[in-house]
């Protein structure tokens, strides 16, 4: 245990008690709580209320937040100043690091020497108004980062939204329209994971995707423009489905070797206007519905791979292959992401797929786009008054003759 005489020693070396009347530092010391602790011990908790002030004797403590480190304070430093000053709550953590030893002097025995000893005020106020001055600058600096992250986050946002169909696809003549596509994204942050894409592969081939990166945010963005990027390059070579779906999975696996390791679902679909025939794969994706109008039957377009990416370290790279199917004048097609069927109303209740299914059979007369926008409009109602959780994508397809 410290003698007093130590105890003045070490106090008279701190910032808080420099310059003190060698009477004022032995009533500080006299009063002056030994306190020690193991490593990663426990001082004080973010939000207890202030009642005391640390010094350093021997090791180090650290303030931290939120898991986040702040500061570090070692021998002669003092830490909870603001402890008493005010009666407030506690803004941060304080734990020890290695074996610790600090000198505990409590707000009303502060109060008492504090009364009657200018000095003490005086190193009071220049803590305080030097801490004053770092918050402030500190806060600036986490504004302007903030504003400079929201510009990076808005300008990529933007850039996404570029790679995005602009308008609906026509296909046909203009007296006989064989396709008409119409497509929406509804990210759930600035920059979502979600992304859609309808073009023309030649004079008889259309193709669909819709895919979706885990989660959301700006290295799922940044996954949405290389799959971007990949398909345009690829389709320039080869369209077929098991030459993209391959080439789209290579380059998802190269993103998960970086640090950030993501996956992406996605689903192709070459619809065939001379034939009258669909050539799709769906790697992990919703399945897209199918309603085919003479028979008032709404099917899904089931095709089983895993999402592009997963697993690929312990099964290696996918074989894909295409399923087929058939469509006649007046089917539909609904491609979505999941975000539809899992948003939820106020009650925690998700969409769901019955509903999506209603809502694509009782509009399948209509156009494409109000198709879309029915389905859009009945989800937004849906979900009025809670947060969108996630992207929310879709596409609507009709066929004509």
């Amino acid at each position: 245990m410290l003698s007093v005489a130590e105890k003045i020693a070490c106090l008279r070396k701190t910032e808080l008690f420099r310059g003190m009347s060698s009477d004022a530092l032995e009533k500080i010391a006299e009063v002056a709580q030994e306190m020690h602790f193991a490593d990663d011990e426990t001082i004080f908790n973010d939000g207890e209320k202030g009642d005391a002030v640390y010094s350093v004797v021997e090791g180090e403590v650290k303030a931290h937040r939120f898991g986040i480190e702040i500061t570090r304070a070692g021998k002669d430093n003092c830490v909870g100043e603001m402890g008493v000053i005010d009666e407030g709550a506690r803004i941060g953590s304080v734990s020890s690091i290695g074996n610790t030893v600090l000198l505990k002097v409590s707000r009303d025995d502060f109060y008492r020497v504090a009364e009657n000893d200018l000095k003490l005020l005086q190193n009071v106020l220049k803590i305080v108004l030097r801490k004053i001055r770092k918050d402030t600058a500190r806060q600036i600096e986490t504004i302007r980062e903030n504003e400079r992250t929201e510009q990076d986050l808005l300008r990529a946002r933007e850039m996404q939204m570029s790679m995005l169909p602009t308008e609906d696809l026509h296909v046909g003549p203009a007296d006989c329209l064989c396709l008409k596509a119409s497509g929406n994204c509804s990210p759930a942050e600035k920059v979502g994971g979600d992304y859609y894409d309808y073009f023309r592969l030649s004079d008889d081939q259309v193709g669909l995707v819709v895919g979706d990166v885990e989660g959301h945010g700006f290295h799922t963005g940044l996954m949405v423009a290389m799959a971007k990027s990949c398909l345009q390059v690829q389709m320039k070579t080869d369209h077929s489905i098991p030459s993209v779906m391959s080439a789209l999975e290579d380059m998802v696996t190269g993103f998960m070797q970086s640090e950030h390791a993501l996956y992406m679902t996605f689903c192709y679909i070459i619809v065939d206007l001379k034939a009258h025939t669909l050539l799709f794969c769906n790697a992990g994706h919703n399945y897209p519905y199918h309603y085919r109008a003479s028979s008032d039957q709404l099917d899904m377009l089931e095709s089983s791979a895993r999402p592009l990416g997963m697993f690929t370290d312990m099964l290696g790279l996918q074989e894909f292959e295409a399923s087929q199917s058939q469509w006649e004048s007046g089917d539909v097609f609904v491609m979505y992401s999941d975000g539809i069927i899992e948003g939820e109303d106020e009650n925690g209740e998700p969409f769901g797929e019955k509903r999506l299914e209603k809502l694509i059979k009782e509009n399948a007369h209509l156009p494409p786009d109000q198709i879309k926008e029915m389905i859009l409009r009945e989800f937004r109602s849906f979900c009025h008054g809670t947060v969108q959780a996630d992207d929310v994508s879709l596409i609507a397809v009709k066929m004509g003759t």
